[in-house]
């Protein structure tokens, strides 16, 4: 099978006329294959003196046009330009040129205008560079985090990784393991054990804090701890970040880790807090009760603090699809608290962050990293692409009463360009004002430990208890505080009851079993006595 080659200029009318003629041989005649080159004006003379240099022809005006066969291969068959392609197709198969110079001037501007469309169109736009730093590269957490980062989260991006960690030798084996999965958007990969030199270029710092409770089981041993590891991390980052770079902490301590990089001078770029790895434990274990998606449950958030000791909340949180005492269609939403039925269910179920983290630890023997890693992915996919709905740690402007400045857990928004805006709600539950505000005195009390202002971890949190009081002047938290402390000193009353009922029944039942044994003792002794009369009396006989 052979087929023919029209190459020329867009615009030119005798590659318009060739063309056409092509076309209608091709449609009657099933054997005769065309192939189409269309060139620009000026690309024209380049690409025409290096094909004939290849092919050894000779030939100046626009359209060339040779045959192939496409079966075998080889070298094409030249054949000349429109006058004897038209002399061909009249004498082999009586087709002759019949368009009009109108039309043929019409046709040159489609083919112009298709030909600009497909150069437009195979033009690829320029890929975006973006750079993230991981400072503590070397962690557990940074090892299952960072393929989840490049799967996905910058399909679009030229990405370059900048590791930061104490270890070279831990950060050139991460590297050459993300090198061999050959991620299409990875384009670079640098070490380095300086925060400074990680950061220069970075969009993205994303903060991997290794302090928590199995660390410090201390909290006010904690907190210090935590001072001095961001006092040191921002005078690395003081002028050396860019000033639109965003910096992302995931930790315990996150929120008072960025409160203290602000206080200690590193305020060039945008920090938020990772949050929702608690928000979706709560959806998770919601949706298993309720026999929904995880998906089907929203407003679930975290206010405030990094709920290490307490769930996230679900006071405001809605629910569909649920099948219930009331049921309705598909976008029928009900809150919670009424699917569920039962007060406070959540707080009695879903296990806080350190109890889940110890439990795993125990079980596997390993740091549960796999759901921080999914969270911080999700963090940083909204902060790239934007999310309806997220809950962040960012710093507040004075939102729902909170103090300005302090970087405070909220449920937000995020546009597209990465803009993250607190969600509006109206007026605010009474218990949500209360825990915001609970929340708040918190952060302040541990800012004031973590600087020396306060020595005393107890003392600060029965101060914040005390000012949450009086900013609330209404007696109902205090009351519920109490009452929870009268029930906690009554359990503990009958525990120890417990343990003294239990001691003595352990007294009374090795009383018993000391007397037991005394008398099976006793018993043999006295079978042994008979047994040795016995044997006299017998002795005595055989000598008589």
């Amino acid at each position: 099978m052979a087929q023919y080659v029209l190459a020329g200029i867009a615009q030119c009318p005798n590659y318009a006329r060739a063309e056409i003629l092509a076309d209608k041989l091709s449609i009657n005649l099933p054997d005769f294959k065309v192939h189409k080159i269309v060139l620009s004006e000026s690309q024209w003379k380049d690409w025409l003196n290096k094909t004939c240099s290849t092919q050894g022809w000779s030939h100046g005006e626009s359209p060339l046009i040779w045959r192939e066969l496409v079966d075998r291969g080889g070298a094409g068959t030249y054949l000349g330009g429109w006058k004897e392609f038209s002399d061909m197709a009249g004498h082999w198969y009586n087709y002759s040129d019949t368009l009009e110079s109108g039309k043929v001037t019409e046709i040159c501007g489609e083919n112009k205008a298709s030909h600009e469309a497909s150069v437009a169109s195979s033009v690829k736009p320029a890929v975006t560079k973006t750079t993230i730093a991981v400072v503590g590269a070397t962690l557990p957490l940074a090892y299952s985090t960072l393929p989840l980062l490049l799967g996905s989260c910058f399909e679009e991006h030229n990405l370059v990784l900048a590791l930061q960690g104490d270890n070279s030798g831990v950060l050139e084996g991460i590297k050459m393991e993300l090198e061999d999965c050959a991620f299409p958007e990875l384009h670079d990969i640098t070490t380095t054990q300086s925060v400074g030199s990680a950061v220069a270029t970075a969009d993205f710092i994303l903060v991997l804090d290794p302090l928590d409770t199995s660390s410090h089981p201390n909290k006010f041993q904690l907190i210090k701890a935590v001072n001095l590891f961001y006092k040191s991390l921002a005078e690395d980052l003081k002028g050396k970040m860019k000033a639109n770079a965003q910096v992302i902490i995931s930790g315990y301590k996150s929120n008072l880790g960025g409160m203290l990089l602000r206080h200690y001078g590193a305020t060039g770029g945008t920090i938020t807090t990772v949050l929702n790895q608690d928000e979706q434990l709560m959806r998770s274990i919601l949706a298993l009760k309720l026999n929904v998606l995880p998906s089907d449950i929203v407003d679930v958030a975290v206010w405030g603090n990094v709920p290490v000791y307490d769930p996230a909340s679900a006071v405001m949180a809605t629910v569909c699809n649920h099948v219930g005492a009331i049921t309705g269609p598909p976008n029928y939403q009900k809150t919670v608290a009424v699917a569920l039925n039962e007060a406070a269910w959540e707080d009695k179920n879903v296990p806080s962050r350190d109890t889940r983290d110890k439990q795993i630890s125990e079980l596997s023997g390993k740091p549960p990293v796999l759901s921080s890693a999914l969270a911080i992915f999700r963090h940083i996919s909204a902060l790239a692409s934007g999310c309806a709905s997220s809950t962040m740690g960012i710093v507040s402007d004075g939102q729902c009463g909170t103090t300005a400045g302090s970087v405070f857990g909220f449920p937000v928004t995020v546009s597209g360009e990465g803009v993250v805006t607190v969600k509006e709600y109206g007026e605010l539950p009474e218990t949500i004002k209360q825990l915001v505000s609970l929340q708040d005195n918190m952060l302040l009390v541990e800012k004031k430990v973590a600087l020396g202002e306060c020595d005393d971890y107890e003392t600060a949190m029965l101060h914040c208890e005390a000012a949450l009081w009086s900013i609330l002047e209404s007696p109902k938290l205090k009351r519920e505080l109490e009452e929870r402390e009268l029930t906690r000193l009554a359990a503990e009353e009958a525990e120890r009851k417990a343990a003294e009922a239990r001691a003595k029944e352990e007294a009374k039942k090795k009383a018993e079993e000391e007397a037991l044994k005394k008398a099976e003792e006793e018993a043999a002794a006295a079978l042994a006595a008979e047994e040795a009369a016995q044997q006299l009396e017998e002795d005595e006989a055989d000598e008589d």
